[in-house]
């Protein structure tokens, strides 16, 4: 039997999260032992770990040392605004405390650092494995990450998986990876699953509007918010009348709230908070919006396209891998005025509409199949 170990930052409600905990009931549990070690618990996906697997968590050291390096850590933040310093905080966090993290005790065949920040370091320098893998779901660059800083935890790797065909070229183009060392395994969904949960009540959606968009991620800059409030803006000022949900927690809130009163939108726009099944809201919309300045592959977009809904993206570069341009989906630029037109476009013509309803029809997500396999594959290899 292999040893396998997953880990990951948490299982709240974000795509690589989701993509785990569809992932994990798919593997090969007759050929591996799988432990999954999870940084901050209490996420909401956790119901959602099969019985097979066993979580551990992330072995701490606590005595004087800790309350120092917490101290340090303290000091090096406030240092770094005061400076105007932007670095990631997953990598000031391990500068500095990484010696409070031990290794686990158990060693393993296998080990999985399912996402970039602390995971990947902790499997690089801590994790006792034959071979390791690091899992990329985001474009590492404006996410904020530095290559000279990143690359030396990526080499000690066996290899490097990216979600999203786009991203091996932007990573190794930036210096964080080798390509020799990358795989493409995409984001995985079950669409069966999926269309189930959506068909479960739900109460607080604005049912009543006469038109209903939807956004659903996390409160935080890369999803651009903003740039969703604007487009609102915009869409009541020509005398739309809808309701805008968004879904989703983050540390953006207040910030979005501001905006919201700011521009007069508290009759337009909602925010759910986070859901634990936000595939109602989904069924309920009449067109989902995505105005994100860049993700790694754009599960939320896959998600709408299992549930056949009018798609408006803004042009990340991973969006190209699941939307064609007015076919299944429209993709706007990165402005109020371009994403306000495709809405708009939509609206306003019912054959663009039922032409991009139609095609998603005709599209199978077939990922829990094929990239599960892949996975297996990997962790079985010898």
């Amino acid at each position: 039997m292999k040893k396998v170990l997953f880990v990951i930052d948490s299982l709240d409600c974000g795509g690589a999260e989701k993509s785990l905990v569809s992932l994990l009931p798919l593997l090969d549990y007759s050929s591996m032992d799988v432990d999954l070690m999870i940084v901050k618990k209490g996420g909401l996906f956790e119901q959602m770990i099969p019985p097979q697997v066993s979580t551990i968590p992330v072995p701490k050291v606590t005595s004087w040392r800790s309350r120092c390096c917490h101290g340090f850590l303290f000091l090096e933040t406030r240092k770094q605004h005061c400076l105007g310093i932007t670095r990631h905080g997953a990598e000031t966090y391990w500068q500095i405390m990484s010696s409070v993290h031990p290794a686990p005790s158990k060693s393993y065949d296998v080990a999985i650092a399912y996402q970039q920040g602390f995971p990947t370091y902790y499997v690089a320098e801590k994790v006792r494995a034959t071979k390791k893998w690091a899992w990329i779901n985001t474009d590492l660059t404006k996410a904020g990450y530095r290559p000279n800083f990143n690359r030396p935890f990526y080499d000690r790797m066996t290899g490097v998986c990216t979600v999203s065909d786009v991203l091996p070229n932007m990573l190794s183009d930036a210096g964080f990876v080798s390509p020799k060392s990358i795989r493409v395994i995409k984001d995985i969904l079950n669409a069966g699953l999926i269309q189930k949960m959506a068909d479960m009540p739900l109460e607080s959606f604005p049912l009543s509007a006469p038109l209903k968009f939807l956004t659903v991620g996390r409160l935080v800059p890369p999803k651009d918010y903003p740039l969703a409030v604007e487009t609102a803006s915009l869409l009541q000022d020509k005398g739309l009348n809808f309701v805008w949900t968004f879904v989703g927690e983050g540390a953006e809130r207040k910030n979005i709230e501001t905006l919201i009163n700011h521009k007069g939108l508290k009759n337009h726009i909602v925010l759910a908070g986070l859901q634990s099944n936000p595939y109602p809201f989904f069924k309920a919309c009449d067109i989902y919006v995505q105005t994100s300045s860049f993700e790694g592959f754009g599960l939320t977009l896959s998600e709408a396209k299992i549930l056949h809904k009018p798609i408006v993206t803004t042009n990340f570069p991973s969006a190209y891998d699941q939307i064609i341009d007015g076919e299944n989906g429209l993709i706007a630029e990165m402005t109020p005025e371009s994403v306000a037109d495709k809405i708009l476009s939509i609206i306003e013509n019912p054959a663009l509409k039922n032409r991009l309803i139609e095609n998603t029809r005709k599209e199978e997500n077939r990922t829990a199949e094929m990239e599960s396999e892949k996975v297996n594959q990997l962790l079985l290899e010898d």
